[in-house]
């Protein structure tokens, strides 16, 4: 078999191993999302997974009084990365982390405190209130 029929695979196996090495998939086994999702607040959010993974312009963010909503960008990454809803009960910390390349709101959770997950700070302008009228203070 000629391995150039094999390149256009790569990518598709490139993000399906992304979403296993970032950690979404962890919180997605967590904290499951089921059903609808509720009207979007960012479209194509940014986040960052493990301090490095990237995913700009890849996030859908919704949230309300319950909890905040994720899901990856429809078509590109949506195979092989399940939503996500995590409840507002179970952020244990909102910390602003400051990197070499840039700033992020790190979301801790008590299910997953290993995945280390930050919305970046436009997008998590977006979900701020819901998590300030949950009781939920983002430090910085």
């Amino acid at each position: 078999m000629n391995p150039l029929l094999l390149m256009p695979l790569l990518p598709v196996a490139l993000v399906y191993m992304i979403s296993r090495m970032s950690g979404w998939q962890t919180l997605a086994k967590r904290y499951p999302w089921r059903g609808p999702f509720p009207e979007p607040k960012v479209k194509m959010g940014y986040g960052v997974f493990r301090g490095w993974i990237g995913y700009n312009g890849g996030i859908v963010v919704a949230s309300d009084a319950t909890g905040i909503y994720l899901r990856a960008m429809p078509i590109v990454l949506s195979f092989c990365h399940d939503p996500i809803f995590i409840p507002w009960t179970e952020v244990t910390q909102i910390t602003l982390e400051t990197g070499f390349l840039a700033r992020g709101y790190r979301i801790t959770t008590a299910k997953a405190p290993e995945v280390r997950f930050a919305l970046r700070p436009t997008t998590f302008d977006a979900v701020r209130a819901d998590a300030r009228a949950a009781g939920i203070t983002s430090e910085g």
